[in-house]
């Protein structure tokens, strides 16, 4: 990501023309969720601007919700609908453990419009970016305990989404993926599925990572919605084992 250099204004504090900016920049799409910013010296002196009005940036940015700190220092763009989308939805699904069948078909319609629109204006960059969460996920299902499939398979449908080109639609996904992803860590933890259904659920995503290379819209959301409909099937027959990876 390249910062446009900052110029001198007479009335205007640099530091609100550094917030614009980036405010800009994560509501066109260009910053994403999870994006992590330059380090506070290059971003400085990509901007133009001193250190001390950039800290004023980024700390107004803060307390407005638009990035988040990290534990090792800087700011990524945080997913600003997951107080909005995960929380409420965690707090439902504790108290209504069936109601996890909603978040899938919420899911299916969100993940077959996000692949199709992937497969559509997908970049070079997105397609690598994606081939990259692929293969991290086909790693993950081959471990012996499979301890990170669930996180990897949510990367690799959140690299699916940022490649939309759609805000609304990356941002909500990012939201509703946090949730799924923290579900399965938490609640399912220590389940596998057979290995029968490990390469089901492979050759499902490998099916929808192949239609959004050959850009072929139709196939990518047929693709998806299989996926989708095998999950939900696995949530009816296998109750107690659900969503290890998904």
């Amino acid at each position: 990501m390249t910062f446009q250099p900052v110029h001198s204004y007479s009335r205007v504090r640099l530091s609100d023309v550094v917030s614009g900016q980036i405010r800009s920049l994560i509501s066109s799409g260009a910053l994403l969720p999870g994006q992590r910013l330059p380090a506070e010296r290059e971003l400085a002196e990509q901007l133009n601007v001193s250190r001390p009005s950039l800290r004023e940036a980024l700390i107004r940015l803060e307390s407005d919700g638009f990035i988040r700190a990290v534990a090792r220092g800087g700011f990524i763009v945080s997913d600003v609908t997951a107080p909005l989308v995960s929380d409420p939805l965690a707090a439902l699904l504790q108290q209504h453990p069936n109601a996890s069948a909603d978040v899938l078909e919420l899911r299916r319609g969100l993940e077959t419009l996000s692949t199709a629109y992937a497969a559509e204006r997908a970049t070079d960059a997105d397609l690598q970016r994606i081939a990259d969460a692929f293969d991290a996920l086909q790693s993950a299902a081959a471990e012996p305990k499979r301890t990170r499939i669930a996180e990897k398979d949510a990367a690799f449908h959140l690299a699916i989404a940022d490649a939309t080109h759609n805000v609304a639609l990356a941002h909500v996904m990012h939201g509703l993926h946090e949730l799924i992803r923290e579900s399965m860590l938490t609640s399912h933890r220590l389940v596998d599925y057979d290995d029968e259904v490990e390469a089901n659920l492979l050759a499902q995503h490998r099916a929808i990572f192949d239609a959004i290379v050959a850009r072929d819209p139709e196939l990518a959301r047929e693709a998806a919605g299989a996926h989708l409909d095998y999950v939900q099937t696995l949530y009816r027959e296998r109750p107690i084992r659900t969503a290890r990876s998904v």
